[in-house]
C-alpha cells in the first residue's frame, strides 16, 4: 500500500516535468466568483530559497529555541498524553515518505479556493465548498495508494467519534477522467463527504462534489469566466512580483450577503430611533463599491518583498474616510535616527473628520442637527467654535514616531517606549484657544497639568499617578505642544518631544533624510505617494516578546514562559520598509523587509 518516491526520475526530467507543469497559472483554472484564492507559485523553488534564507537562519537561533522550549515541551506532553504522532512520524509511519519525498511528488504550483465564505461565517451552511489544487510529479498509481491511507485514516478517526458512520471509497466516471468518492453515512443520511481526481498532472480535492466535478471541467476545457481574466484581479497583478504567495480576497462576493446581515442585526438593535433605516445606513457605509483585497509575498536573497492593496469601483462611504492630499509628503527632519518605527503621510485628519460627519448625516439626517446643536452649544457656553478650531483645523501632513531608549530589557521595558504624533495644523491660535476653554469647562483638569517651557515652545503635560520616575507612570504620561504650524502629542516620558522641539529649532536632517532611508526608497519609492513606514524589526521584537510572556500568563496554565528567559542576543537585523500610493480605483502598498547589512 506505500509506495516510495521513484529515485530513477533524473533532475533533468525532473524539472522538465515542473516547466511542464506551470505553464497553466491555476488562477486560469478558479471561477471568477471565488470567495478566496490563495496560491504558491512553486513549492519545490520556495523549498529551495527558505533552506539558505536569513529568516530560516533566525529561527535556528538557539535563544529564541529556548524561549519557546516550555511551549514546545508542553505540546509534545499533551501529544504523549494523546497518543498522538508527530506529523513526521504520520509522514513516514503511514504514507511511507519523508518531507523531501513529499515535496518532490508535489513540487509546483498549489491552491486552494473557498465559496462560500459568507454562508459559514452567517452559520447557513455547516459545510464548505472548497477546492484545493496541486501539480502532481509522481505515477497515479502512487497517488491512489497514498489517498487510501488518508481516506482509512479518516474513516477510522470519524468511527471513533460516531460509531454508526461508515465510510465507501466509490469510483465514478466524468468527462473520461476516474473521480474518487467518500461516500459517507452518518446514521442517518448518506453524502458525498468529498472526493479527489488526477486530471492532467493536476491533483484536484473538493468538496462537495459538484465542485470536485466543475474543477476537473476547468482543468480539461477551462471555466467559463476565470479568475485570471477578472479585470479587478488582473489590477491587484500590475506592478507586481512573481507572486511565491497570493492572496486574493473577492470582495465583491464576500461582502454583499456580510453587508445585508451587518445592517439587519444593527436595525435590530435599535438604530431606527435614531432616524436611521436599513437603506440609509447601507447608503452611508457604502461597502457594496469595495472590490477586492489582495496580497503577494516573494522571498529574495536579502529578506521579503511585497505588494499589497484594496481595490474599489469608486470612493464611496467608509472610503471617503481615506483623505489624502495631492501635496508631498512631509520632510519630518525632526524624526531621530534612533526610532525603531516612524511613518510620515499627507493623510488629512481635517477632511477625514467632515467625511465622517457626512456620513453620520447619510446614515441619519437628524444627526446633523444634532452635532450642529451640540456645537453651537458649546460655543454659546464657552465661546469656541470647535467644527473650526478643532473638526476643520487638522491640515494634511502626519509623522509619527517611536523609540526605545537603549537596550532596555526586563518587565517594564514595553513602558520605556516614547511614541510621538505631529499633526499639522491651520490655525494654531485657535487650536490653543480651545484647549484653554475646554480645561475651565472641565473641574479639575487645569490643576492636573503641567507647564513648562522649552526651545520657545510650551509643553504642557498630564501626567498619571505615581512618581515619574516610575515607569509606569511615565508610560501614561501624555504631553502636547502646539506651535505655529503643529500640534505634537507625546505618549511616554517627555524627553522624546523635548527632541523633537529641539529638532525643528536647528532645522537639522533626520531618519528620513538619511543614506540608508534614501537607498530603501530607490526600491520601492513611485511618484505621489501618499504614505511612508519603517520599521526595526529587532527593536521591534522585545515588545513581541514581552506580549507573548503577558499573554502566556492570560492562559489557564503556565507555560514557563518569563521575561528572563527573552533571547538577549537574538540577531534580527531586519529593516522594514514600506510606500503607498492611492489611485483612483484603489490604494496599493509595496514592502520590503531587508537585511540591515544590505539596507544600508
Amino acid at each position: 500500500m506505500f509506495y516510495r518516491f521513484n529515485k530513477s526520475l533524473s533532475f533533468a526530467a525532473f524539472f522538465a516535468t515542473l516547466s511542464m507543469l506551470s505553464a497553466t497559472p491555476f488562477s486560469a483554472l478558479i471561477e471568477e466568483d471565488v470567495d478566496i484564492f490563495l496560491s504558491m507559485r512553486s513549492l519545490a523553488e520556495s523549498r529551495s530559497s527558505w533552506a539558505g534564507h536569513p529568516f530560516a537562519a533566525v529561527l535556528e537561533d538557539p535563544g529564541l529555541q529556548a524561549f519557546f522550549e516550555p511551549l514546545t515541551q508542553a505540546a509534545e506532553a499533551f501529544e504523549k498524553g494523546a497518543e498522538a504522532e508527530s506529523a513526521t512520524e504520520v509522514l513516514e509511519n503511514e504514507f511511507g515518505l519523508s518531507w523531501d519525498e513529499l515535496f518532490e511528488l508535489f513540487p509546483g504550483q498549489t491552491a486552494v479556493a473557498f465559496h462560500n465564505l459568507p454562508e459559514l461565517l452567517l452559520q447557513q451552511t455547516e459545510r464548505p465548498d472548497f477546492v484545493i489544487l496541486a501539480e502532481y510529479a509522481g505515477q497515479p498509481d502512487q497517488l491512489k495508494a497514498l489517498m487510501q491511507v488518508q481516506f482509512e485514516r479518516n474513516a477510522e478517526s470519524q468511527k471513533a467519534l460516531n460509531p454508526l458512520i461508515e465510510h465507501s471509497l466509490i469510483e465514478a466516471s466524468f468527462m473520461g477522467e476516474t473521480l474518487y468518492l467518500d461516500e459517507t453515512f452518518d446514521g442517518e443520511s448518506t453524502y458525498i463527504e468529498d472526493g479527489y481526481a488526477l486530471v492532467d498532472g493536476v491533483f484536484i480535492l473538493a468538496t462537495p462534489e459538484a465542485r470536485l466535478r466543475t474543477a476537473v471541467e476547468a482543468v480539461k476545457e477551462g471555466p467559463d469566466a476565470p479568475l485570471a481574466e477578472k479585470a479587478a484581479y488582473l489590477r491587484s497583478r500590475e506592478g507586481r512580483g512573481r507572486g511565491d504567495l497570493e492572496l486574493y480576497v473577492n470582495l465583491e462576493a464576500i461582502v454583499p450577503p456580510l453587508n445585508a446581515a451587518l445592517i439587519e442585526k444593527a436595525m435590530a438593535g435599535g438604530m431606527a430611533m435614531f432616524g436611521i433605516s436599513a437603506q440609509s445606513l447601507d447608503a452611508a457605509l457604502s461597502l457594496k463599491s469595495c472590490q477586492a483585497v489582495f496580497f503577494d509575498l516573494d522571498l529574495i536573497e536579502e529578506g521579503l518583498r511585497s505588494h499589497s492593496g484594496l481595490l474599489y469601483r469608486e470612493k464611496a462611504g467608509l472610503l471617503t474616510l481615506l483623505t489624502y492630499t495631492d501635496a508631498p509628503l512631509p520632510e519630518a527632519r525632526y524624526v531621530p535616527e534612533s526610532v525603531f518605527s516612524a511613518s510620515i503621510s499627507n493623510f488629512h485628519v481635517g477632511r477625514m473628520l467632515a467625511q465622517l460627519e457626512t456620513l453620520l448625516t447619510t446614515a441619519s439626517p437628524m444627526m446633523h442637527t444634532l452635532i450642529d446643536a451640540q456645537l453651537q452649544t458649546i460655543r454659546t457656553n464657552i465661546g469656541v467654535d470647535l467644527r473650526y478650531a478643532l473638526l476643520e483645523n487638522f491640515g494634511g501632513d502626519i509623522a509619527t514616531f517611536s523609540t526605545l531608549p537603549g537596550d532596555t530589557r526586563g518587565e517594564g521595558a514595553m513602558l520605556e517606549t516614547e511614541q510621538i504624533f505631529v499633526l499639522g495644523l491651520k490655525d494654531a491660535e485657535a487650536l490653543s484657544a480651545s484647549f484653554e476653554a475646554l480645561k475651565d469647562m472641565l473641574p479639575g483638569m487645569r490643576e492636573q497639568i503641567e507647564t513648562r517651557e522649552f526651545a520657545g515652545e510650551t509643553i504642557h503635560t498630564i501626567r498619571a499617578g505615581g512618581p515619574p520616575q516610575d515607569s509606569a507612570a511615565a508610560a501614561n504620561t501624555v504631553s502636547y505642544v502646539i506651535t505655529r504650524s503643529h500640534f505634537i502629542l507625546c505618549v511616554g516620558r517627555v524627553s522624546g518631544l523635548q527632541e523633537v522641539l529641539s529638532a525643528l529649532e536647528l532645522g537639522a536632517d533626520g531618519f528620513w533624510q538619511t543614506a540608508r532611508a534614501e537607498a530603501w526608497l530607490d526600491r520601492i519609492a513611485r511618484p505621489a505617494a501618499v504614505s511612508r513606514s519603517y520599521v526595526d524589526l529587532e527593536k521591534l521584537m522585545l515588545p513581541i516578546f514581552q506580549s507573548i510572556v503577558q499573554t502566556s500568563r492570560m492562559g489557564s496554565g503556565s507555560t514557563a514562559l518569563t521575561m528572563e528567559r527573552i533571547p538577549k542576543d537574538l540577531s534580527m537585523p531586519f529593516d522594514l520598509i514600506s510606500e503607498t500610493n492611492e489611485a483612483d480605483d484603489g490604494i496599493f502598498s509595496r514592502t520590503l523587509i531587508l537585511k540591515r547589512e544590505v539596507s544600508q
